[in-house]
């Protein structure tokens, strides 16, 4: 994994991280709160909660994933959740804070993973929310939806199908 961008790089997580990873998580369901008038204590148990289920369904489901903190310029900043398989490159998760977000660091990524992917000529999957802002960014880059699984959408991108614009 390499990102374009200097002072980005990724490390491992280990236990003292998940108070970030909470946090962080935390913060990326805030568009979905945004009309809720669920109490304040209410809310931080409910995204509690959604995090451990979250963390146990990626163990469970991903065993073998490559799960890493984002950090630009050794600050953390998000999560990359990778899972290589024979037949493609899936991004579990890649998260970034709001103060880091619309700044082209996820762009850089994902154009690195897509990268490495097209020189192993495999596609990248993935799902996302269908409401979530972070769909943007994967059509931009040529991502095809494949499926609707409840509030997920299924995209692909294949490297056969663009040229990347790095």
């Amino acid at each position: 994994m390499f990102a374009r961008r200097k002072g980005i790089y990724f490390r491992i997580i280990h236990q003292p991280d998940n108070l970030f990873l909470m946090n962080l998580y935390a913060s990326t369901r805030e568009w979905e709160f945004a009309l809720t008038v669920w109490p304040e204590d209410e809310k931080k148990d409910f995204l509690k909660r959604q995090f451990e289920a979250q963390k146990l369904h990626y163990e469970r489901l991903f065993p073998n994933a490559v799960c890493r903190i984002i950090v630009l310029d050794n600050v953390d900043i998000g999560r990359l959740y990778l899972n290589k398989e024979d037949e493609c490159l899936r991004i579990i998760e890649m998260s970034l804070l709001p103060t880091y977000q619309r700044r082209g660091i996820g762009t850089d990524i994902l154009r690195s993973l897509l990268n490495e992917a097209s020189g192993g000529k495999v596609p990248v999957r993935l799902k996302v929310e269908k409401d979530s802002p972070a769909r943007h960014l994967y059509l931009r880059h040529h991502f095809v939806s494949t499926g609707l699984y409840g509030h997920h959408l299924s995209l692909e991108w294949q490297p056969d199908r663009c040229s990347l614009e790095i």
